[in-house]
């Protein structure tokens, strides 16, 4: 896997970047997983289809009406789902943009927690995303200094929405060796790329990035903060939510889809992780 370092800010002129974005998957297109990281902070919101979203250890799937906030290097990453086009508002803005020492004043403290919090990813689900769409489509047709005003109060806005959830674990984020990210990289590639279609074992996987089965376990546990079955159950199931939610498939056809290759394992994973069986799953959210 790649590791794209971004760079949204082309000069001094400006201390941050808000716009439109597009992106398409035709049914059958295979999807790379391209982790990014930037120096600025990034909130973005998603206004049309879906897909799933990578997080430092964590894969979510996202929709229409998500908003989730990243903090300065964060890694990153959105795979689009088959047949959907995903559109968003996203900005981008320094640490600097307001002036060293701004979010430290005591009216500010509510916006200076959400920029700790999203050192880690913030998502909100399930709220009224509508006004945060107009407060960032309303920035792109201002000028420069309207926009940080703006700005600052889109930054108010979501930082008193309720629902509040941290998405990532602090040891993925901390990463620092270059040689630890690029192996993280290889293996969330290795992953997403082939868990739908074949097993995974152990083995496969720590020959794929060069460790002993050993080192691996040990290498993973302390990045992802979890084990290695763990999270593969976890990124498995989320697909398996994706798929009762979006098709007719049966529940065999679901865990085949999903890696699985025996039911009775597929139905005691889903119930350990989600709470529920598959088939009250799709009963509750239908």
């Amino acid at each position: 896997m790649k590791t794209l370092v971004e760079k949204w800010t082309p000069s001094n002129e400006q201390s941050f970047i808000v716009k439109e974005y597009s992106i398409t998957r035709e049914y059958g297109e295979e999807s790379e997983v391209l982790m990014r990281r930037h120096d600025e902070y990034e909130i973005t919101v998603i206004i049309g289809g879906s897909g799933k979203r990578i997080v430092g250890n964590v894969i979510e799937n996202f929709s229409e009406g998500d908003i989730f906030m990243l903090g300065p290097l964060v890694p990153h990453s959105v795979q689009v789902d088959e047949g959907q086009k995903v559109e968003g508002l996203t900005v981008h803005f320094l640490d600097s943009a307001f002036g060293k020492g701004f979010f430290d004043l005591p009216e500010n403290r509510q916006i200076l927690q959400l920029l700790k919090d999203s050192h880690f990813g913030v998502t909100y689900k399930g709220v009224a995303y509508r006004s945060i769409v107009e407060k960032l489509k309303k920035m792109i047709a201002l000028n420069s200094f309207d926009r940080m005003i703006e700005l600052f109060q889109l930054l108010s806005s979501i930082s008193k929405l309720k629902n509040r959830q941290l998405i990532s674990s602090q040891g993925f984020t901390k990463i620092t060796k270059n040689k630890d990210y690029v192996l993280v990289n290889k293996t969330f590639d290795y992953i997403m790329t082939r868990f739908e279609k074949e097993p995974i074992p152990l083995e496969d996987i720590s020959k794929h990035v060069n460790m002993s089965p050993s080192t691996f376990c040990r290498f993973f546990k302390k990045h992802f903060q979890m084990t290695y079955t763990h999270f593969m159950n976890e990124v498995r199931i989320g697909h398996a939510c994706k798929l009762l939610q979006d098709t007719n498939k049966n529940i065999a056809q679901i865990a085949y889809s999903s890696g699985y290759n025996h039911l009775t394992h597929f139905n005691k994973q889903f119930k350990r992780i989600m709470g529920y069986s598959p088939k009250e799953y799709r009963r509750e959210i239908n």
